[in-house]
């Protein structure tokens, strides 16, 4: 039959080194496609027109752990999703080569 393309997952992008608040400009993608969103000002994101099924939605930030969550996407219900991003445990050696540019 004919698949209609109505799934939409809407999500919220939230700081977590800064109690919660909204992690804006964030990049979400959908793996294995060139699907990609930006959260807004406000931590929020839209991806539109997906089929029912499985997705794993990758959200990153510069300087923040990628996170990555398994969503459902089932006709027109929206999949409402919480991201919570933690900053990235640097590195010593990342450290040193920050105090000494080559």
């Amino acid at each position: 039959g004919f698949s209609q393309n109505s799934g939409i997952i809407v999500g919220k992008v939230l700081d977590k080194e800064l109690n919660n608040e909204p992690l804006m400009f964030a990049s979400i993608s959908i793996k294995g496609s060139s699907i990609k969103s930006t959260s807004d000002v406000t931590g929020l994101f839209y991806i539109e027109n997906l089929q029912d099924g499985q997705y794993t939605l990758v959200c990153s930030f510069p300087g923040y752990e990628t996170k990555e969550i398994e969503v459902e996407v089932n006709g027109a219900q929206t999949s409402d999703i919480k991201l919570a991003l933690a900053a990235k445990t640097i590195a010593l050696n990342e450290l040193a080569s920050l105090k000494n540019p080559s």
